[in-house]
């Protein structure tokens, strides 16, 4: 079974200036689509059904139960500055295309003049005269390539598509700021809550302390080791607050920075993760995937390189142009614009390569490798997507049974630790089982929070693999159509 790529987004427009962009750099249109043949075997859909909602750009947010997430990524976009790289990238694409598309038109020079020079005349009787002679110029001058064989309108196509390609990477630098965000701030609250257990945990085991050196100091002599175990559990559970302390602030500096704050670890924080909304839906079609800002850059990326391979073999044609010139003289001001005075050329010339040393075909060599290695990248990056979506859906099942299992063992631990507590105090259990239960059941505790969070990564790492949410929409969906070849 074949798989194949055929893209039909080139002519979209991913971002509101690129239409500006577009405009400027001419009548030169995108490259035409490309069509490749990847040897890979793909199911048309991830699931067995194929009913999808419309596509939302944002709408995968609304899965996340909390409407504090719509601002931050909001102050990411506007603040982040490896984001304002990425739309400096994008602009000067669009300066680069508009600069190759140029030399498709006329290039027309205008120069102008003017001099003044003394002379100095032996005269007859001995004497010397001296006379002041003024002189004006000014003139027109054209160059024009003439694009017979349409080497420049390649060009031009290719620069086009280098520019849709730092459109689709900046839609992507996007995307993935805005995941990376959301999973920081989750991160973030997961460690505070953390940190919340282990100040929690150290209180508890402060006051079983006391508890057991009261029982101790009241004549209980074989208590003596109790003391000193209870002593030990507070001690490291000391330490793990410290260290969750650590894990805090660090999170919390790295979601500001995301924001394009200064790290100073005063971000404002929630105390409870978030839910999901939505069970992912059966019958995911497999061209959702084509919304993925990476592919398209990808395709475009090929685009490119097969628009340069034709510009290399076109290289060996003859070129011909157009040269022109037209001026006029004076040495009165006012007789400058005379037109009897105008005087003009038109000349065309043809210049055919003839010996390059094998430079001509070298590049054309090296322009088919690039080529071919597009098309390897293009092949490798779907190949990649289909990996990270069929991961991601095997990690949500895992993950819920995870949570369960883990959930109904926090449960337990905590029941176990309090009976343990109530049993040692009359004198049925020794306290190393106290200690063991109260380990555990901090352990299951934080394990929680720990694959809640997880299970919140990867819902938004499906969402980055899926370019977008579980819906599709033909509008909104620009890139790539995906068929199977039975």
């Amino acid at each position: 079974m074949n798989y194949f790529v055929k893209n039909s987004f080139s002519r979209t427009i991913f971002t509101p200036w690129l239409a500006a962009l577009a405009v400027l750099a001419g009548c030169t249109t995108s490259p035409e689509n490309q069509s490749a043949k990847l040897e890979l075997p793909a199911p048309p859909n991830f699931s067995d059904s194929t009913k999808t909602n419309a596509f939302d750009p944002l709408s995968w947010l609304k899965d996340f139960d909390d409407p504090h997430l719509f601002g931050l990524i909001d102050e990411a976009l506007r603040s982040n500055y490896d984001l304002r790289a990425a739309a400096a990238r994008l602009e000067g694409a669009g300066a680069s295309a508009r600069v190759v598309d140029a030399n498709r038109y006329p290039q027309i020079n205008g120069s102008a003049g003017a001099s003044l020079r003394n002379n100095i005349l032996d005269q007859t009787d001995g004497s010397l005269e001296r006379s002041t002679l003024d002189s004006y110029s000014a003139g027109l001058n054209l160059f024009w390539e003439i694009d017979v064989w349409g080497k420049l309108k390649n060009r031009s196509q290719a620069a086009i598509a280098d520019l849709e390609e730092q459109a689709a990477l900046y839609d992507a630098a996007k995307f993935s700021l805005a995941a990376n965000t959301l999973k920081a701030w989750f991160t973030t609250v997961e460690a505070e809550l953390q940190l919340q257990l282990a100040e929690e945990t150290v209180r508890v085991f402060e006051q079983n302390l006391q508890v057991v050196e009261g029982s101790y100091k009241r004549g209980l002599p074989d208590r003596a080791l109790d003391v000193r175990l209870t002593r030990a559990n507070v001690e490291g559970a000391q330490s793990t607050k410290y260290f969750r302390e650590r894990l805090r602030d660090a999170s919390g500096r790295s979601l500001e920075t995301l924001l394009g704050r200064y790290p100073s670890d005063s971000i404002q924080m929630i105390t409870n993760l978030p839910v999901l909304n939505f069970e992912i839906p059966a019958g995911l079609p497999s061209e959702l995937l084509s919304r993925r800002p990476d592919l398209i850059a990808a395709e475009r990326r090929l685009a490119s390189s097969l628009e340069r391979v034709k510009v290399a073999k076109k290289e060996m044609l003859p070129t011909i142009s157009l040269t022109s010139s037209a001026g006029t003289s004076s040495g009165d001001l006012q007789e400058l614009l005379d037109l009897e005075r105008v005087l003009w050329n038109v000349a065309g010339n043809l210049a055919q390569p003839i010996f390059q040393g094998g430079r001509l075909i070298a590049g054309v060599d090296l322009a088919d490798a690039n080529s071919r290695l597009a098309l390897a990248s293009y092949s490798q990056s779907v190949l990649n997507a289909f990996r990270e979506v069929e991961t991601f859906l095997a990690a949500e099942d895992y993950l819920r049974n995870e949570h369960d299992a883990v959930q109904r063992a926090a449960t337990e631990s905590v029941a176990a630790e309090t009976l343990a507590w109530q049993q040692y105090q009359r004198g049925l259990v020794d306290i190393i089982t106290v200690l063991e239960s109260q380990r555990r059941a901090f352990n299951a505790q934080s394990t929680l929070l720990n694959v809640i969070n997880d299970r919140l990564a990867n819902r938004i790492n499906l969402y980055l693999a899926l370019g977008g949410d579980f819906g599709r929409s033909p509008k909104e969906l620009p890139a790539t159509e995906v068929a199977l070849n039975q």
